[in-house]
C-alpha cells in the first residue's frame, strides 16, 4: 500500500489502483483495478481521502465499471504513485 501525499485541490498525474467492492442481486465481489498514466484530482472538501465518495466522483465510478456503476457500494484507493504534480483546480 503506497499511497503519496496529495493535496485539497491538486491534480496530479499518478500510477493508481483502486479497489471497489460491487454487489447486485447474484454476488458480492471485491474487485480492483489500474490505469496508467491517469490525470486524478482531489477536491477541496474531500475529508475521506483515500476512500472515494459515489456521490461526489461519479465519473471516477464509471470508469471502473461502466455497466454496473449503480452497483458499487464501497471504493478506496490502495496504491497511487505521483508522476506529476500539475497543480491546483479552481476553488469556488
Amino acid at each position: 500500500m503506497n499511497i503519496d501525499r496529495v493535496d485539497k485541490g491538486e491534480l496530479v498525474y499518478c500510477n493508481i489502483e483502486i479497489e471497489y467492492k460491487r454487489s447486485n442481486y447474484k454476488y458480492n465481489k471485491l474487485l480492483s483495478k489500474k490505469f496508467q498514466q491517469f490525470i486524478f484530482s482531489r477536491s477541496y472538501d474531500d475529508e475521506l481521502f483515500p476512500e472515494i465518495d459515489i456521490i461526489k466522483n461519479y465519473m471516477l465510478i464509471n470508469k471502473l465499471d461502466r455497466k454496473n456503476a449503480q452497483y458499487i457500494t464501497k471504493a478506496k484507493i490502495v496504491n497511487l504513485d505521483i508522476i506529476k504534480r500539475t497543480g491546483y483546480i479552481n476553488k469556488r
